[in-house]
C-alpha cells in the first residue's frame, strides 16, 4: 500500500468522520422488511402508529435528554407539517412526496423564532410556555376554519403514490419504519458530534452548567435552537405522513393531550437514549389499542378514563424501578448478576 494514500485517508476519516450506523438499526431493518408478511392490516395500522410517534419522540431526546430543555409543544410542529402538507396538495395541487419535505421545513422555520422566544427563559417554566404554545396552535387552527376547516378539520387529503404491487398500508408501513431509521441514526450522530457535545455541557441534568458552557465558548442559545428546530423537523415530517396516510386531520389529534403523551413515551423509554423513542411509543401505543379492544368487552364504557389510569401506573412503576427508563433494565439486569455472582 502506498504510505502517503493511507496518511491522506487516515486525515479525511479525522476530518469527516462516517456516521454511526447502530447494529441494532440494521436489525430493526430487517426485521420491519419482514414483518408486513407476517402481520395483518390491524398490526400495520397499530405499527405505523407506533413509528410516528417514535419520530416525533425520537426529536424529544434531542431536546430533553441531550440539552435538558423540558418540552410539551411537540403537537405545534406535528400540527404544522400536517396542515401545510394537506394544503399544498389540496389547494395547490401539490405531490405528497414534495409537500412533504415543504411541511418539514416549515415547522422548522416556525420553530427558530419560536425557540429564540423561549430559550430566553430558563427550568420548569420553559415547559410552561411550551404548553401555552401548543394551546395557541389549537385554538389557531380552529379559529381559523376558511383555511383549516376549523374543528372538523381537512379531508380527502391526497395518498401518497405508491406501487400498486402492495397494499397502501404496507407501503406507509415501510416508509414510517424507514423514517424512523433514518431519525435513529441521525440522532445517534448528533449526539455523538460536536454538536451532542455542545448540548451536553449546557443539561443541567447531566451535569452541565449554561455559565460553565458559556465561558468555555459554547454559543448556548445557538445550539439550545438548533435541537428545538431538529425536533420540530421530526415532528414536522410524522405529522406529513399521518395527513396522507389517513386523509383526514383535525385539531384535536394535535393538542396538548398529544405532547403530554409524547413526553412520557420519552419518559418510560429512557429520556437519553434514542431507542427509547422507540420502546416508549411501542409501550404507550399498545396499552391504548389493547384498551380500546378489551375495556369495552370487559368493563364496559369509553376507554378514555381506563388509558389515563394505565399511563399514570405505566409511569409510576416505572419511575420507582427503571428512573432511567425501559431501555436502563440490560444494565439493571446486568448489575444484578454480578451482586449475585459477589
Amino acid at each position: 500500500m502506498n504510505p502517503i494514500v493511507d496518511r491522506a485517508r487516515a486525515r479525511a476519516s479525522r476530518l469527516v468522520p462516517m456516521p454511526r450506523v447502530p447494529r441494532l438499526a440494521l436489525v430493526l431493518l430487517a426485521v420491519v422488511a419482514v414483518l408486513p408478511l407476517l402481520g395483518s392490516a390491524y398490526l400495520m395500522s397499530v405499527l405505523i402508529k407506533v413509528g410516528l410517534h417514535a419520530v416525533i419522540a425520537m426529536g424529544l431526546i434531542l431536546l430533553t435528554g441531550l440539552a435538558g430543555q423540558v418540552c410539551l409543544g411537540q403537537g405545534v410542529f406535528y400540527g404544522t407539517g400536517a396542515y401545510v402538507s394537506a394544503l399544498l396538495c389540496l389547494r395547490l395541487g401539490i405531490s405528497p412526496w414534495l409537500a412533504m419535505p415543504l411541511a418539514a421545513a416549515a415547522s422548522g422555520l416556525l420553530a427558530a423564532p419560536i425557540g429564540r422566544a423561549i430559550f430566553r427563559l430558563k427550568g420548569i417554566i420553559v415547559a410552561g410556555v411550551t404548553l401555552t404554545v401548543n394551546l395557541i396552535f389549537f385554538y389557531l387552527v380552529v379559529s381559523v376554519s376558511d383555511l383549516t376547516g376549523g374543528a372538523t378539520g381537512l379531508v380527502q387529503i391526497p395518498r401518497l403514490p405508491y406501487p400498486k404491487v402492495m397494499p397502501y398500508t404496507a407501503f406507509v408501513f415501510y416508509a414510517v419504519w424507514l423514517l424512523v431509521v433514518l431519525c435513529l441514526i441521525l440522532t445517534v450522530n448528533i449526539a455523538a458530534s460536536r454538536v451532542g457535545r455542545a448540548l451536553k455541557s449546557v443539561n443541567l441534568l447531566s451535569g452541565g452548567s449554561e455559565d460553565t458552557a458559556q465561558v468555555l465558548g459554547v454559543d448556548v442559545m445557538h445550539f439550545k435552537v438548533v435541537a428545538y428546530v431538529v425536533a420540530a423537523v421530526f415532528a414536522g415530517v410524522a405529522g406529513s405522513v399521518y395527513a396522507h396516510y389517513t386523509s383526514v386531520i383535525e385539531p384535536h389529534t394535535f393538542n396538548v393531550q398529544t405532547s403530554v403523551l409524547v413526553a412520557i413515551m420519552v419518559i418510560l423509554g429512557g429520556v437519553t437514549n434514542p431507542w427509547g423513542a422507540i420502546v416508549g411509543s411501542a409501550l404507550i401505543v399498545g396499552v391504548t389499542e389493547f384498551l380500546r379492544e378489551v375495556a369495552p368487552i370487559v368493563l364496559g364504557g369509553p376507554t378514555g378514563a381506563y388509558e389515563l389510569v394505565a399511563y399514570g401506573v405505566i409511569l409510576v412503576v416505572i419511575l420507582l424501578f427503571l428512573p432511567s427508563g425501559l431501555c436502563s433494565l440490560p444494565a439493571r439486569l446486568d448489575e444484578w448478576r454480578r451482586g449475585r455472582r459477589l
